[in-house]
């Protein structure tokens, strides 16, 4: 029980205490159900869904359905040839890329994969996905591509390890095995 002889300097520290700790709390649970209400991938069918949903919507959206995909040591890996023939790759962690994404601020794309190929080993996948990109989850698709994932089931799901990714060109269009 607390002791109201102790003073008003005690009784301060117990309500800061009491303001903190009520702040934390309401900052987990706000954080846990995010994550409870994030796309499931118990499957490594659902997995290119929870993808999809994590990465698609506005820059700046919360990412806790991202963190909670992938690996914290995950990586993401755009790669692009520049117009004088030169590979580019970037490889980012999932603050990096979160970083990035955040500074599209409200604006919007959505990823959609349209077909993919699998091969499992174990506990652990590569994905072969072919995605389109859209301004809106309907919309005509303006851009395509290929992603590489790499997934380990952890006992209980499908994590992303990492995800390469390449946009379709002109000079390098989608092989027919990868076409819807």
């Amino acid at each position: 029980m607390f002791n109201s002889s102790a003073g008003p300097l005690r009784i301060r520290l117990w309500d800061r205490r009491v303001a903190f700790l009520g702040i934390v709390l309401s900052t987990c649970a706000a954080s846990a159900q995010a994550v409870s209400s994030c796309p499931p991938a118990v499957t490594l069918e659902q997995l290119p869904k929870a993808i999809d949903d994590a990465v698609s919507g506005p820059g700046n959206k919360d990412r806790s359905c991202m963190r909670n995909l992938l690996l914290p040591e995950a990586r993401l890996i755009p790669v692009s040839v520049s117009p004088d023939g030169q590979v580019k790759t970037a490889v980012l962690t999932v603050d990096d890329y979160i970083s990035r994404s955040a500074k599209r601020g409200d604006k919007v794309f959505y990823e959609r994969q349209v077909k993919y190929s699998s091969e499992v080993y174990g506990n652990i996948a590569h994905l072969w996905s072919t995605y389109e990109v859209r301004e809106t989850p309907d919309g005509k698709a303006i851009m395509r591509g290929i992603n590489s994932i790499e997934a380990v089931n952890d006992g209980t799901r499908w994590r992303v390890l990492e995800i390469s990714w390449q946009a379709e060109s002109e000079q390098n269009p989608l092989p027919l095995q990868f076409l819807p």
